[in-house]
């Protein structure tokens, strides 16, 4: 087992696991975490306050990276180590909850949830493959994730209290509720890539690594408009104010992160609990929770 032992509190420090077993065999970890770097030893006591306030019962919020981008960003890998890092069980990838989605919502009502997100621009304006259509098709399929995606957030990462990273390529967080992303436990982070041939190399590596069987050339033509809903999603985030990060080196993205977490988890730690009383959609999860024979 590595998350029920005090040595899993290392891998939260962001360090390769080369630095993290010197640290072990060193006899004196907060020494050595020091000599790495000051920053190493911060962070490691943070997450073991934060540890031990929670197993204590004194503090609830949970933890709840949102990781956005459009694909071959670095979504799904830098979701992959956040959750190896700070032992969050639950990963959840946009793409399947929207697949499990298509049953329940009608197609005759929303055509343009299902398809992929750039060929929505059939079903909106006049239906022609124009820069304003693509943009607003990828309005509209965003809009019904987000307040899917919210839900799940607010339901199972704030009311419940559940750790989980949520990644997936449709956030816009000005179609969120305001009041869920200035939650401490909710932490938004937007990718984006800068470096278009890049871009194309990690389209091209798709099929190898994260996608098996997912055909990724077929991303090659559509990698414009990719690209043009990167822009869009990034200017969403900066009006919201919600960092955006550049992947193009991975792992200068991933050191960011792992601040901006950190600001979090001492934020949960100095208010403790956080009250969800002035959010409307706890308040519609806590009226549905009623119906409950417990209730």
């Amino acid at each position: 087992m590595i998350y029920d032992k005090n040595n899993s509190l290392f891998l939260a420090t962001g360090l390769s696991l080369e630095k993290i077993s010197e640290v072990l065999k060193s006899g004196n970890a907060e020494e050595k975490l020091g000599e790495f770097g000051e920053k190493y030893l911060k962070r490691y006591k943070t997450f073991k306050e934060y540890k031990e306030l929670v197993s204590k019962g004194e503090v609830k919020d949970s933890l709840v990276p949102i990781i956005a981008a459009l694909p071959c960003i670095g979504k799904t890998t830098v979701s992959r180590e956040i959750a190896t890092a700070f032992g969050t069980g639950n990963v959840m990838g946009g793409d399947s909850i929207r697949a499990a989605f298509r049953e329940l919502i009608s197609k005759k009502e929303h055509p343009e949830f299902f398809c992929s997100v750039y060929g929505a621009w059939q079903f909106v304006g006049d239906g022609t493959e124009t820069e304003e259509n693509i943009i607003e098709g990828f309005y509209k399929q965003s809009s019904i994730m987000n307040n899917l995606m919210q839900r799940i957030v607010a339901d199972r990462g704030m009311r419940d209290g559940e750790s989980m990273v949520i990644e997936y390529l449709h956030f816009l967080p000005t179609q969120y509720e305001k009041a869920v992303l200035e939650h401490p436990s909710v932490i938004p982070i937007v990718l984006r890539l800068d470096s278009k041939e890049e871009h194309e190399r990690r389209v091209n590596m798709r099929d190898t690594s994260t996608h098996l069987k997912g055909n990724g050339k077929r991303l090659i033509p559509a990698l414009e408009k990719y690209r043009m809903m990167q822009e869009v999603q990034c200017e969403d985030a900066k009006k919201a104010g919600v960092p955006v990060i550049s992947t193009d080196n991975f792992e200068e993205a991933l050191d960011k992160i792992f601040d901006i977490i950190y600001e979090h988890i001492e934020r949960i730690i100095e208010l403790k609990n956080t009250p969800h009383d002035n959010i409307e959609i706890i308040r519609k999860v806590m009226e549905e929770r009623s119906l409950n024979p417990d209730k």
